[in-house]
């Protein structure tokens, strides 16, 4: 087994080098993008009852495109990627090499957009300082997925959902000067290091949470100083041409009457940001069945309807494998089957969508995830973040990997 996945390892960096070295020879200098190899029907109908998959099985996300293809209408393009989440190899969690190998197989597995969350607080090292190591790591990632014609969601992580993710030394309040020149300051280096590959920027991560969570005037403060770094952004003098700029909510936040400080916020965005992870209150996986239905419930049409509908960018699609979440290896290839199928319909609509990940989460990591989300002691909590991955443990594909795989080929092109 470890030589088995060995070997898919050292394809998958032949095959990224390959790519680089072919982006001399391109006419458009973007290399194709090869489709990965999937077994029929693994990436078919919606789910049926009980989220289990249509009977027909059938390639419905890839017979479509197809279809819409042969169609007159222009294709719109639709960027679906996978955070390469890595494996944990030790007790102490992932190495730099296990990230490393982590980025080059999505991109060998056909990712066209991939969202990164980056904490403020390890960015810097304080409000003024940056971390000369997070830096150069960046500078590589943005090396890597310019030279592969691949983009990048960069979400700067204000807060950590319920949790402060600024540098050590920062001032209470939101509001502080300091801050405000820090954020800038912190806008300033994300443009320096990254270019014409970053896709999107967004200020989070799912900062409804921390809204819901913390006193009315604390929401208030942080909700100008998003404001504040979306329109900076929007005008920076490096800003990459085609960047867009917004900020991230979770989808559940995103239904139904918006608050007035995220209408606010998206107002002033360029597009809208968020995440999906189909879970109720107590952590229990919803139907795979509902996801269209999920989909056209987030709201597009901002300023009343004269006003131009924004993409909708998926940072993190995600959905749990654990008992402990009342799913299934089975019911989550269920909910990435619906997935596609609904995404085919609704290209224009979402032209980003990553999905949540490449790997099982090391434990530390889930229970630290579980803590963000204001549920430390909750094991359901930390089940669903522990679950996530298309790999388990041994770096095993769980029956949801082939599905994504199919869905990466259908939507590899325009």
């Amino acid at each position: 087994m470890v030589a088995r996945f060995a070997t898919l390892r050292a394809l998958a960096a032949v095959g990224v080098a390959a790519w680089l070295m072919a982006l001399s020879c391109s006419d458009d200098g973007k290399p194709e993008v090869s489709k990965p190899k999937a077994d029929a029907g693994d990436a078919g109908g919606a789910g049926g009852q009980g989220g289990a998959p249509d009977a027909s099985g059938g390639s419905g996300a890839a017979d479509a495109a197809v279809d819409a293809d042969a169609s007159d209408a222009p294709v719109s393009p639709l960027r679906l990627g996978i955070i390469p989440v890595p494996p944990s190899s030790t007790d102490a969690g992932p190495s730099p090499a296990d990230q490393k190998l982590a980025e080059l197989d999505v991109i060998a597995l056909g990712s066209r957009g991939v969202s990164q969350v980056l904490p403020w607080k390890q960015l810097f090292e304080s409000p003024s300082a940056p971390a000369p190591a997070a830096w150069a790591k960046l500078e590589a990632v943005s090396k890597l997925y310019q030279g592969s014609g691949r983009d990048l969601l960069v979400c700067l992580a204000l807060v950590d959902r319920t949790l402060d993710a600024r540098p050590p030394g920062s001032a209470p309040s939101f509001g502080d000067a300091t801050t405000v020149a820090a954020l800038e300051a912190l806008i300033d280096k994300v443009f320096a290091t990254f270019g014409k590959e970053l896709f999107a920027l967004s200020f989070g991560n799912e900062l409804d949470r921390y809204f819901s969570s913390h006193g009315t005037n604390d929401g208030a403060e942080l909700a100008a100083l998003v404001e504040h770094g979306i329109g900076y952004a929007q005008k920076h003098p490096k800003k990459p041409a085609a960047l867009q700029v917004g900020a991230t909510f979770s989808a559940q936040s995103l239904t139904g009457t918006l608050a007035p400080s995220i209408v606010n916020i998206l107002q002033k965005s360029d597009v809208v940001v968020t995440t999906y992870y189909p879970l109720d209150a107590s952590f229990v996986a919803r139907p795979p069945s509902g996801v269209a239905q999920d989909l056209d419930a987030l709201p597009s049409q901002l300023g009343g309807d004269a006003a131009p509908p924004r993409p909708i960018l998926l940072q993190e699609v995600g959905y749990p494998s654990a008992a402990a979440n009342k799913s299934s290896p089975d019911q989550q290839k269920a909910f990435y089957q619906a997935l596609a199928q609904a995404l085919t319909g609704r290209r224009a609509r979402f032209p980003f969508v990553s999905i949540n990940g490449l790997n099982d989460l090391h434990p530390a990591a889930c229970a630290s995830e579980a803590a963000a989300f204001g549920a430390p002691a909750s094991a359901e909590s930390v089940a669903a973040r522990c679950s996530l991955g298309l790999r388990g443990a041994g770096e095993t594909d769980k029956p949801a990997m082939a599905s994504v795989l199919e869905a990466l080929a259908a939507f590899s092109s325009p």
